[in-house]
């Protein structure tokens, strides 16, 4: 099958509900093993791109069409978003390539000849207009979030908590593919003898600037995970980020660890690492599938220190006596609005009325495991998003009623992260500031 006419078909999947993006793309991988590594990465790019300039494209076709754009059946508008996205986005595509292929996939799936010539009159239109495309000025929200493919509730939003430069820069990083980055498994090798490995494969590697685990995979010999060390479990993909996180806990050999929202695994794993595998972590997780996620994890990096626990936290933590664990991570569930540049749906089915829900549950997480904190004992908060309402609003919220809790200082405990945090002591990372993912975390102490 043409690689066109399968990211057409990915997304009608996508569309339908069918599945979230990387998922959808490795079963399509799976299906058709002689794809080349050059077909996979023309998928992806025209998959993912399509989706993460949903709305521009949308407005592009609903300007350039002369029948009501209601009428447009949805099968027939992810055709011309596929096209469309090409002309305006793929430079190495040529115009009249974009126009012919998309063509070409309306006549493979047997449309009707009047949607084909429909379809043929727009993109050729579009090709002939395209450097008069304008988008609406009179109207700031409605301008950045066409122009820079956002939904308007969030540009509302950043317009008025970082300002007009600082929104177009945080709309313009989430528009760019993310690096590929990994974090070493040190319990097997070292970032040095890694970063030779992957070398010699051809691989271009460069190591992380903050995390001294990380590596940033500049260009892939072949996919990431058909990497020698991938399967057994040399290194695991994690943002860098999300790596700094599990430094800032500062888990010691021996402790006792609680992981309240486990996921899959990433902090957990880095965690027993920074532990030399020496103790115990105990990971909790609500969710079957991203559980035995975990466990392929543990299993293939050989971590024989984590206690996987399927079930909601306030069901697993109430076996434990209180005052029992040395650190606790509470990694919460939240809007991701800073990880937008990885998840490049969320942005679309994210809604602004969630927010408030979400920082009720960071609240209800928090106070959950409060209790079971020793004593001189660390709590360390984390979200991947930037509103406040999930971040400093959460965190001071839980202060006000936990007497005996404070606040650390990130600024004095950790020097070389001082560029992330706030002059409150909160960890902060800000994509339009740092070029890095948007994470906030901060570091309670049980006094």
């Amino acid at each position: 099958m043409k690689t066109r006419t399968l990211v057409y078909t990915l997304l009608n999947r996508w569309t339908k509900g069918k599945g979230y993006p990387e998922a959808l793309l490795q079963t399509v991988f799976a299906r058709y093993p002689s794809l080349s590594r050059l077909d996979k990465a023309f998928i992806t790019e025209l998959f993912y791109g399509t989706i993460r300039w949903l709305n521009q494209l949308d407005y592009i076709i609903d300007t350039f069409t002369r029948t009501n754009p209601q009428k447009i059946d949805l099968k027939v508008r992810n055709l011309l978003r596929l096209g469309i996205y090409q002309i305006l986005h793929l430079d190495k595509v040529p115009d009249g390539i974009a126009v012919y292929e998309t063509v070409e996939v309306a006549k493979e799936k047997r449309f009707p000849s009047w949607i084909i010539r429909f379809i043929n009159a727009l993109l050729r239109a579009l090709v002939r207009q395209k450097e008069a495309i304008s988008f609406p000025k009179d109207d700031p929200v409605r301008f950045i979030a066409l122009k820079y493919a956002h939904p308007e509730w969030l540009v509302k939003r950043w317009l008025k908590e970082f300002g007009e430069e600082a929104t177009i820069g945080l709309c313009a990083f989430n528009n760019t593919p993310p690096p590929v980055i990994i974090r070493t498994n040190t319990l097997k090798i070292t970032r040095a003898a890694l970063k030779k490995k992957l070398e010699e494969t051809g691989t271009e590697v460069e190591e992380t600037k903050f995390s001294p685990e990380g590596l940033w995979l500049k260009r892939l010999s072949c996919s990431l995970y058909e990497l020698p060390g991938f399967k057994s479990g040399l290194f695991l993909p994690q943002a860098e980020v999300s790596q700094i996180i599990s430094h800032l806990l500062t888990p010691r050999p021996d402790e006792i660890i609680l992981d309240a929202c486990a996921g899959i695994g990433g902090k957990t794993t880095h965690l027993a690492q920074l532990m030399h595998n020496q103790g115990q972590i105990f990971a909790v997780e609500p969710n079957k599938r991203r559980l035995k996620r975990l466990q392929k994890h543990i299993k293939k990096m050989d971590i024989t220190i984590v206690y996987p626990r399927l079930g909601r936290i306030e069901e697993i933590i109430s076996a434990f006596p209180k005052s029992y664990f040395d650190r606790v991570l509470v990694d919460a569930p939240c809007s991701g609005l800073g990880v937008l540049r990885q998840n490049v749906d969320l942005k679309w089915q994210r809604q602004e009325e969630e927010i408030e829900a979400l920082a009720s549950l960071q609240i209800f997480l928090l106070n959950t495991v409060a209790p079971y904190v020793k004593k001189g004992g660390v709590l360390l908060y984390a979200t991947c998003t930037l509103t406040k309402e999930e971040n400093q609003e959460v965190i001071k919220q839980f202060l006000d009623t936990h007497p005996e809790f404070i606040l650390e200082d990130l600024r004095q405990r950790f020097p070389q992260y001082a560029t992330f945090c706030t002059k409150e002591g909160y960890f902060g990372s800000l994509p339009f500031k740092h070029q890095l993912e948007g994470f906030f975390a901060a570091r309670l102490r049980r006094i």
